[in-house]
Order: structure tokens, then C-alpha cells, then sequence
């Protein structure tokens, strides 16, 4: 019953790291030469020793941005473009919410783990 424990953590470990990059990118849709972030998972354990759980395999910069011709912007390249990260909003705002629910379901995995443990201990003791 433990291992439930370590398997709902990974989980709340990783939407952890998805809702910091979807914070970034919303906060930053608007700054010029700011690469989006993309977190992608992974099944496991990151030691190896489990299959089970999730784990955080990467976190990328993505080099997509969309120009925007303004050549008098300070942050304007030679070419009078200032490029900014290519964040969708709503995608965004989606990806935070999937991430939210995933967080929510951990907990209460977390607090079912927890009754099942203690009920358990009733029954022995």
C-alpha cells in the first residue's frame, strides 16, 4: 500500500512541473525571444527501481515564435522583426486546467491510500 503513496507523489511531482511551465508561458506570451516550455512525461520511477508512477522526462524551450514587424521596437532584429513565443492562450489555459485535475486526482488518491492504511491498522489492532 505504500507504493500507492510513492505513485501519487510522482504524479503530483510532475503536474507540479506542468503548471510552472504553463505559468511561464502565460506569463510570458508577451516577451519578445522568451521560448515556450513543453514539459513531457515519462512511465516510472525516475531511479529505475518502478514501473509504475510518472515521471518528468524532459523539459524543452521550443523555438517557435511568431514575428511581428516592428523595426523602431529596441527589441527588433536586423531584420526590423521582434519575435514573440508562439503561447495559445486557450491551449494554455486548458493544459493548466488538465493539470489541475490531474494534481486533484493524486490527492485524493493520496487520501483514499491513507483511509485504506488506517483502516487497515483498525483491523489488525
Amino acid at each position: 500500500m505504500y507504493g500507492a503513496f510513492n505513485i501519487s507523489g510522482s504524479g503530483l511531482q510532475a503536474q507540479r512541473v506542468r503548471l510552472d511551465a504553463v505559468s511561464a508561458n502565460l506569463a510570458n506570451q508577451d516577451t519578445p525571444e522568451f521560448q515556450k516550455i513543453a514539459v513531457e512525461f515519462a512511465q516510472g520511477d525516475p531511479s529505475g527501481d518502478n514501473p509504475l508512477g510518472v515521471q518528468v522526462a524532459s523539459v524543452n524551450r521550443l523555438d517557435s515564435f511568431n514575428p511581428v514587424f516592428s523595426p523602431d521596437n529596441p527589441m527588433a532584429r536586423e531584420d526590423g522583426y521582434v519575435y514573440y513565443p508562439s503561447v495559445n492562450y486557450t491551449e494554455e489555459m486548458v493544459d493548466a486546467i488538465e493539470a489541475l485535475r490531474a494534481y486533484e486526482a493524486n490527492i485524493q488518491a493520496v487520501e483514499a491510500t491513507r483511509s485504506m492504511i488506517d483502516s487497515a491498522l483498525r483491523m489488525i489492532g
